[in-house]
């Protein structure tokens, strides 16, 4: 699995290499979205490009919600929201030759706002051709008319780009490669993205959905170790959040290429190795639930096809992500309110 994630490692510099080497100028926002802002409170966002050959920039929207209005002068968004619920913006920049865009919601929230973060791995993360189970699953709950926000860090795909349909909410904690003891102390090669003793310092999760473990596995981290992970990320969630809810995925299987192979020189398959440790994820769900903070298991296993919803034996495709969304929305639309 490590030769796995350093070719797709490199793949992503090539990438990006091609997208800002060579002769071609560096065109791009220089300013982070804001995504959030309380109803019948003022929004404002300034935001600013940078060209990399000093050209002169000029700035224009494609979509804002009703109550935001563009001054291209400053340039800046800003107006007061009278309406809960989510809205897409499409800011853009252009140089005279090249053009890019800045997409993302902004959530109008109130006290019934939930907060959704999701939590974990590449399934969470996504790449640059599968936006993960994230944009189902925020389809499902927005068509349904649900009261929420994913919340998290990070809004691009596991290498740092555009997600390829960025017409949802973006925000997330997926982190390709990651185990579960990777969330409280980072990679070496991925230490910039933080830890989530710092994550909670900027947000409250209402709702925390987790799919973590299949790292844990090909790295031959021992089930016992992985239980303890899970039971200190419970422990920090509820400390910021008494009243947290808490959805553990048991992970999906592994294709044909990965299932039967034996792990770390024993007799242990993969998939003997997953099934163990969704078993101890079952167990653990039920010990660790609390009349005010449930801990919910997932079935993400079941019935799950790796030939039909897998494009390399390890991560959904469409089809995957959908069947992962649907499971998540199931599990947790008892626990969210509908907008007013």
């Amino acid at each position: 699995m490590k030769y796995l994630f350093i070719l797709v490692f490199l793949i992503g510099i090539q990438e990006v290499f091609c997208q800002t080497g060579g002769d071609h100028p560096t065109l791009l926002f220089s300013t982070k979205e804001m995504s959030r802002v309380a109803i019948d409170s003022i929004y404002y966002y300034p935001f600013k490009a940078i060209d990399s050959n000093g050209n002169t920039l000029s700035y224009f929207v494609k979509e804002l919600p009703f109550w935001l209005h563009f001054n291209p002068a400053i340039p800046a968004v800003s107006g007061k929201p009278v309406k809960r619920g989510q809205f897409p913006v499409q800011l853009f920049v252009s140089n005279g030759k090249d053009t890019v865009g800045q997409y993302f919601m902004i959530t109008v929230f109130d006290h019934e706002t939930t907060n959704i973060l999701c939590l974990g791995n590449s399934l969470t993360n996504g790449t640059s051709i599968f936006n993960s189970y994230r944009r189902s699953l925020w389809q499902m709950l927005y068509a349904s008319n649900y009261n929420f926000d994913f919340i998290g860090s990070w809004s691009k795909h596991h290498m740092g780009g555009k997600v390829p349909d960025p017409d949802f909410d973006m925000d997330h904690e997926g982190h390709s490669g990651w185990t579960i003891q990777n969330f409280f102390s980072p990679p070496d090669w991925d230490s910039t993205r933080g830890n989530i003793q710092s994550w909670l310092k900027t947000y409250t999760p209402g709702i925390v959905l987790v799919e973590l473990g299949t790292n844990d596995v090909f790295q031959c981290r021992k089930v016992v170790d992985m239980i303890s992970d899970f039971s200190r990320m419970v422990r920090l969630l509820r400390q910021k959040n008494k009243k947290v809810k808490i959805f553990i995925a048991q992970i999906p299987p592994l294709g044909p290429k990965w299932s039967t192979q034996k792990l770390c020189g024993n007799d242990t398959t993969y998939d003997r190795a997953i099934r163990n440790l969704n078993k101890n994820i079952a167990a653990f769900a039920k010990m660790s639930t609390t009349p005010t903070s449930a801990v919910i298991v997932v079935d993400q296993f079941s019935g799950i096809d790796p030939s039909a919803s897998m494009y390399d034996d390890i991560h959904p495709n469409d089809l995957g992500e959908k069947l992962m969304a649907e499971r998540w929305f199931k599990a947790i639309r008892p626990y969210l309110n509908k907008l007013h």
